[in-house]
């Protein structure tokens, strides 16, 4: 379930409704024919180059053979990163490792519950709403909302008391660009040792104290590679240079 959480858009306006008035609680029988009802979960899948320099830089040292196949900011602040090898890592707010995360234990605050312990609100919400469907899993998420997953993979989020959030729903980091939203979704993360030669050569060229900490073929065909200092390198098809992730066009890194 951790690999598809997103972000709450609705969990402050829904909090603040609650608190505000009691007698104006949300329906359990109106989720899921409310077409505006719907809560981003809270994990929010960001962009490698947007990591701490540290982490970069922790990964780039301890693991020096791995790339980043997947980043996010967990709802808690933490960050989680996917390794190619699967191996998730999980850094503070400040970019310090607190470990590694094997999805046992409490995922560092997350805590996997039998669907049997869930509140009977939660469970009389279903049996409404979704009575053809079963729950596979159940989290009682670090910040007190529950999560839980049905047998379709539909993800439905409620409060700490049982009352229903919204439908959790997929959301890339996109600085609110809906077409760069869909494009993300047909991105590919690859080895970078199939990136093309002139590709691999021309960073060995221009940068040759640095490592690739991801490499990506993007919806158009062209390649993304972003390298352990965070920057990013844009080539096209035919691995042709293109730009820096910071419109940087010269190849030397330096924006001039």
């Amino acid at each position: 379930m951790k690999t598809i959480k997103t972000t709450l858009l609705l969990l402050l306006a829904t909090a603040s409704i609650v608190s505000c008035s009691k007698d104006n609680s949300t329906s359990t029988t109106d989720g899921p024919t409310n077409a505006n009802l719907v809560a981003s979960r809270s994990d929010n899948s960001i962009n490698v180059a947007t990591l701490p320099q540290v982490v970069l830089d922790y990964i780039a040292t301890n693991y020096p053979d791995e790339t980043i196949s997947a980043s996010e900011i967990e709802d808690n602040g933490n960050y989680e990163v996917t390794l190619s090898s699967g191996i998730e890592l999980i850094f503070d707010t400040n970019g310090d490792f607190l470990g590694i995360d094997d999805d046992s234990g409490d995922d560092y605050g997350d805590t996997h519950i039998d669907p049997a312990d869930l509140p009977q609100n939660i469970l009389d919400y279903v049996l409404v709403n979704y009575p053809n469907n079963t729950i596979t899993e159940a989290e009682l998420e670090n910040n007190g909302n529950y999560e839980i997953e049905l047998d379709d993979d539909t993800v439905l989020v409620f409060d700490g008391n049982g009352t229903f959030l919204g439908v959790g729903v997929d959301e890339d980091d996109n600085n609110g660009n809906e077409n760069e939203d869909e494009n993300e979704d047909d991105d590919q993360v690859i080895d970078p040792s199939t990136l093309p030669q002139i590709v691999l050569d021309y960073i060995s060229t221009n940068y040759p104290n640095e490592t690739i900490m991801q490499a990506k073929v993007e919806s158009d065909g062209n390649y993304e590679v972003t390298l352990n200092t965070g920057l990013e390198l844009h080539f096209d098809s035919n691995g042709n240079f293109l730009e820096t992730g910071n419109g940087d066009d010269d190849g030397d890194g330096d924006g001039d």
